[in-house]
């Protein structure tokens, strides 16, 4: 039977289907249900910037809240640290304990702050590797792409510089030079890009008048962006590439390993179908292998990128230009 398994930021898996960051990552019970249905590897729910500056500022607070009325209260109060991030630490800690497969830790920040030494702890708790989350809505019409690129490429350095296993960087596509900017963080030291992060766009509700904010699952067309992305990425840069949003059966992780990808996350279809869903993923791509002769992923990986394609215009404008010029109206209903 054909060899699955991968190297992912150097950490070999034993399939390229990873579990992205989600609530199935808060039970223990599911991280083991994953790694029995061969998952080759699992991304711990996000711990968010705002998730502990918000808590160091709600202790500093409530400390502070009599200082004035009697301030030798204070010293009463040693050196404290929230709980919050403590306990997703902890958290790690115990899934590590309970899996042997590799669990990357997810830290979802937008500028340099205190928050950066959880990297290191999470590091410490097991993390085989860290996965940048790069989700950022920047509204303020006087901050430049520049600003807003320096201080994304500034958090990937000091990270870095903060721990010592690999760091992947998941990449939002609303970038004006996606290639430019993909190249720097590459350079700024990210041992992999996951490509791409989804963003959760809010709705507006004209019965009620309000904006409602949902939690959508991907659909299985989704995953033609990052598709695209991969094929072009992968024949330019030199760094491991997996592919998320859209992913749901085992022939779109042979798309994306036929792209350039060395792995591929996945959540909405586990939401869908279950953890199973795995194993007929891993067995899905194991017989496509042995079908067309393939004896491990590297046979095939890149077959199909931008530089190995028959026609490189097909990842690029060309493509939508015949595709638009091509279709005839007797093909519509009028």
């Amino acid at each position: 039977m054909a060899d699955i398994s991968t190297s992912y930021m150097g950490i070999e898996l034993a399939s390229p289907v990873i579990v992205g960051a989600s609530t199935w990552s808060r039970k223990i019970e599911h991280i083991k249900r994953a790694e029995d249905a061969g998952a080759g590897a699992l991304v711990i729910h996000s711990l968010f910037q705002e998730q502990i500056e918000l808590e160091t500022e709600e202790l500093d607070e409530e400390l502070g809240a009599h200082g004035e009325e009697f301030p030798e209260a204070l010293s009463y109060f040693p050196h404290m640290e929230h709980a919050g991030p403590r306990e997703h630490v902890m958290w790690v800690e115990n899934a590590r304990r309970a899996v042997a497969m590799p669990l990357i830790g997810s830290l979802n920040a937008t500028s340099v702050g205190e928050w950066v030494r959880y990297a290191r702890q999470l590091e410490e708790a097991g993390c085989n590797a860290l996965e940048l989350n790069l989700y950022s809505v920047e509204t303020n019409p006087d901050k430049t792409s520049s600003d807003i690129e320096k201080q994304a490429l500034d958090v990937i350095a000091t990270v870095k510089n903060e721990v010592s296993v690999p760091v992947a960087v998941k990449l939002s596509p609303f970038y004006t030079s996606l290639a430019n900017f993909a190249r720097r963080v590459v350079e700024s030291g990210a041992d992999g890009l996951v490509i791409f992060n989804r963003f959760y766009q809010p709705f507006i509700d004209p019965d009620n008048e309000r904006a409602d904010i949902s939690l959508d699952l991907s659909r299985q067309e989704d995953t033609r962006l990052p598709l695209r992305w991969i094929g072009i990425l992968s024949s330019a840069l030199d760094v491991d590439l997996a592919a998320s949003t859209g992913v749901h059966t085992g022939k779109d992780v042979i798309r994306h390993i036929l792209a350039g990808a060395k792995a591929v996350q996945c959540v909405s279809t586990l939401y869908q179908n279950g953890l199973g869903r795995i194993s007929e993923m891993n067995n899905d791509l194991a017989g496509w292998m042995d079908s067309h002769g393939y004896g491990d992923l590297e046979d095939f990986r890149g077959e199909l990128n931008r530089r190995n394609i028959g026609d490189p215009y097909a990842f690029e404008r060309a493509q939508y230009v015949q595709l638009l010029m091509g279709h005839r109206m007797d093909t519509f209903a009028v």
